[in-house]
């Protein structure tokens, strides 16, 4: 079932165990339970709504052949326009009042609700597992936000069982039908093997008018009963559900119009009018809709669930009991488990209270697991365009041709605008996942560091694979290029893993193992087992270690700059011969207006831009990459390469002082050539968090005398401190709020994180209640993480989501809605640090 990486884990596991076997220092019992770590890791993770970009859409992790697919939509079918208003891919221009997470796990299941006014709807879908994860459950259940106006909720369910084109097995069938609304189906994977599909209700009044002799208005179209339609659908384009029913029933309606019965059909109608037939009489498929129209004007609203299970099961799912009982105990445990991880308590300057603020923070962080998603299929990847690196006019990639297909199990940082994998996001997504569930964060850990390309090295910076991840993406951003970097935070967060890792005995008798009770017995559920067992993750960390060392070797050798240019300025300026000439870096792509590989996409630069062009923020993400394969280095006891990199971090942190600190404006700058003047050195200075970056990323000494200014920098009211965060630009410079505005001033959650972050690092005493005067650096840490953290509690309150970025000006949310991704890092912040 599951694909050569999760079973080379296992091969790791016995590596290391059998070693230490023969040492004489594991117990034989070690590599039993280990099996059933992995055994659990594997199926409490197959199931989950993994299709992030729909508002709700299942699919399983690892099965790439023979899938079971399926999403659900809704709209209403009173409004002869409601087909225009048919809701599937999570997408801004629903306008939805609201929609997400409020409780989430995507190892138990949860709580998602959607709020939307142009429906009259009021929609929560829960979604619960067996215990032991082979089986799940999803209960609709939906009631009007206004009950007096006249509105129906017509919710379609899809489901597809893939492959059978391809084995010629793999099927879906309708077996049974009992009554008019319940529906019992049968199916074979070749990888997930047999299993039952249900569809029952609970309660609800379907539409209809007892004035009425029938609802039917042509043959098959009757929405006072549950509607089924049974094709073939290629599993390639399964993903465009909303698309061919909308076409299905376009058509419909148009049969019915042509019909020799021209009378006027009564509003009441239209519900039918608008409900899936088969009028092409396509034979049976793997492919099924389910229509269900619901009358919104009765009282109670209406409920119904779809239940999955495998036919050889020791903990099927049967009964609505169970699933009410699966729910409870899910949204209980879930909250247990936050609660275990995450303390909220009462500070003097923070709005709201404790309560809603671990309300807000659960529902943020259900929203960041919530968005993660496993995606397959080909990336689009141009390798024949050359980069002319003496001109930077935007580069057409037209040459792109598909690779693949790929896997890739990641979280993402918006459902609505951007439903794939970002490298320089992951990183601090991991970093806030990573303190809930070590091992879920492992585990897409290592799905990012299988796209290293084992000849180049290279990782591409946006990952989209297959046309329904495609189907998401503008052109312009869908080809991917094997020269343009992204900011390396993985192994930032690997780095920190193993750190963790390191500290632990690697026992799983020491593990604090979380006792919870399910069907009357006692169960494990634990989910920290790596972070308390080194072994398995120095194991993995030597089998991955080459494709690090090249991907840390693509990045310095594709990114390096030019210093001969520099030759005579810093012969005359006497640092030439204190120069590393081999740790400089700039960012390959950049144009007038943008660096997008970056990751600060319109951040000022250097204007004209010159091939000379050395940026401080790439040299210093070569220092982060560098200190994590130090430590890398030092886990696997590889003293040669320890040291070498222990002298190459020296040399960076030597580079970023020598080369790109300015005297003059107390920060750190990119530097070029004078445009006039080829002799002489400019410091390219805007202050902002290009400025900040070689301190959140802590790459200056402590002892350094620099960290004092720096301070004064964060703290300056007229520059980038401000009530809301730190400012991605100061106001004083000449770019903030100009054009774009992207990185020119609006708040970002995830350099205020590092900056944080780099505070306690650099002056521990900043968490402490010392008492006295408080210092410079515990005055503004204690600010900066009031003013960030109430901002985007405040918007939440107001606005009903966390955002992309946050003005300047009046704190608002701005950028992306529903952008969960590092934003979420508010939930360390409140509930850690």
């Amino acid at each position: 079932m599951f694909n050569s990486r999760l079973k080379l884990l296992r091969v790791f596991w016995v590596v290391a165990n059998i070693a230490l076997l023969v040492s004489g220092t594991v117990n034989v019992d070690k590599l039993e339970e280990f099996e059933e770590y992995q055994k659990f890791t594997n199926e409490s993770l197959l199931w989950a709504p993994y299709r992030s970009n729909c508002y709700f859409g299942i699919t399983p992790r690892y099965v790439n052949e023979s899938p079971l697919v399926m999403g659900i939509m809704w709209f209403n079918s009173l409004n002869q326009d409601g087909l225009q208003s048919l809701r599937h891919f999570a997408t801004p221009q629903d306008k939805l009042q609201k929609y997400g997470w409020e409780v989430y796990d995507p190892r138990i299941g949860g709580k998602e609700i959607f709020i939307d006014e142009k429906n009259n709807l009021n929609l929560t879908v829960y979604f619960v597992k067996s215990r032991n994860g082979e089986n799940w459950s999803v209960r609709v259940h939906g009631e009007p936000l206004d009950p007096q106006l006249p509105s129906t909720a017509s919710i379609v369910l899809y489901f597809s069982q893939n492959g059978g084109e391809i084995d010629g097995k793999s099927s879906l069938a309708l077996i049974d039908q009992d009554g008019p609304n319940d529906l019992k189906f049968f199916g074979y994977s070749q990888e997930l093997g047999e299993y039952d599909l249900t569809v029952r209700d609970n309660f609800g009044q379907y539409f209809n008018n007892p004035a009425h002799d029938t609802m039917e208005v042509a043959p098959g179209s009757d929405c006072s009963k549950t509607s089924h339609l049974s094709l073939q659908v290629p599993g390639s384009e399964v993903w465009k559900a909303r698309d061919i029913f909308q076409s299905l029933v376009s058509d419909s309606i148009r049969d019915i119009l042509e019909t020799e019965d021209k009378q006027e059909r009564p509003a009441d109608l239209i519900p039918s009018i608008l409900t899936i037939r088969n009028i092409y009489n396509f034979n049976p498929g793997n492919f099924h809709y389910v229509q269900k129209t619901f009358d919104l004007s009765k009282e109670g609203g209406f409920e119904f669930d779809t239940t999955y299970n495998k036919l050889e099961t020791t903990q099927s799912i049967s009964t609505r009991e169970q699933i009410t009982e699966l729910i409870t105990w899910s949204l209980n445990e879930i909250n247990a488990r936050f609660d275990k991880k995450f303390n909220f308590e009462q500070g003097s300057d923070l709005i709201g209270s404790v309560d809603d603020k671990r309300k807000f923070a659960l529902e943020t962080l259900s929203n960041l697991l919530g968005g993660i998603g496993y995606f397959h299929g080909k990336q689009l990847i141009d390798r024949e365009t050359e980069f002319d690196e003496s001109q930077f006019a935007e580069i057409k990639l037209l040459n792109a041709k598909e690779e693949g297909p790929f896997d890739l199990f990641t979280s993402i940082p918006s459902r609505g605008f951007f439903p794939r994998g970002f490298y320089w996001d992951e990183g601090f997504h991991l970093l806030q996942i990573m303190e809930y569930d070590f091992d879920l964060a492992f585990e897409i850990l290592t799905s990012w560091f299988e796209m290293i390309e084992d000849d180049s090295g290279w990782i591409a910076r946006e990952i989209i694979l297959g046309d329904e991840a495609r189907s998401k993406v503008p052109q312009e951003f869908q080809v991917q290029n094997p020269n343009i970097a992204n900011p390396p935070t993985l192994l930032l967060a690997f780095s920190e893993m193993l750190s963790r890792a390191i500290e632990k005995i690697g026992d799983f008798d020491d593990v604090n193992n979380e006792q919870v009770m399910f069907n009357g017995k006692l169960s494990n559920f634990v989910t920290n087992n790596l972070e308390a067992n080194s072994d398995l993750l120095t194991e993995y960390a030597k089998k991955i270690y080459p494709k690090l060392l090249r991907h840390y070797n693509w990045f310095k050798e594709s990114q390096a700059g030019f210093i001969d240019e520099y030759a005579e300025i810093f012969e005359e300026e006497g640092i030439w011969d204190k120069i590393h000439k081999s740790e400089v870096y700039r960012w390959v792509g950049r144009t007038f207006t943008h660096c997008l590989p970056s990751g600060m996409d319109d951040y000022p630069r250097a204007q004209p831009p010159d091939v000379a062009e050395l940026n401080v923020d790439a040299l210093a993400w070569v220092g982060v990459m560098t200190r994590s394969m130090k430590q890398i280095g030092h886990v696997l006891k590889l003293t040669d390469d320890e040291t070498k990199y222990a002298e190459i971090e020296h040399n960076v942190i030597e580079n970023l002082d020598l080369l790109h600190w300015s005297e003059k404006d107390n920060c750190y700058c990119d530097i070029s050539i004078d445009f006039e003047d080829e002799e002489i050195k400019e410091f390219v200075c805007h202050e902002g968090y290009i400025s900040l970056l070689p301190f959140a990323l802590k790459l200056i000494p402590k002892d350094s005398p620099k960290l004092g200014k720096i301070v004064a920098l964060m703290s300056d009211s007229n520059k980038i401190f401000s009530e809301f965060g730190l400012l991605s630009l100061s106001r004083q410079d000449e770019y903030f709020g100009k054009d774009e505005n992207y990185w020119r001033g609006p708040v970002w959650m995830n350099i205020n994180y590092l900056c944080l972050d780099a505070m306690r690092y650099y002056y521990p005493e900043v968490t402490l209640g010392v008492a006295g005067e408080a210092s410079d650096a515990k005055k503004l840490y204690q600010s900066l993480k009031t003013n960030l953290s109430n901002n985007v509690y405040k918007v939440w309150k107001e606005q009903g989501y966390c955002y992309e970025n946050y003005s300047p000006v009046d704190g608002h949310g701005t950028g992306a809605e529903h952008f969960t991704g590092w934003t979420a890092l508010v939930v360390n912040i409140l509930g850690r640090f």
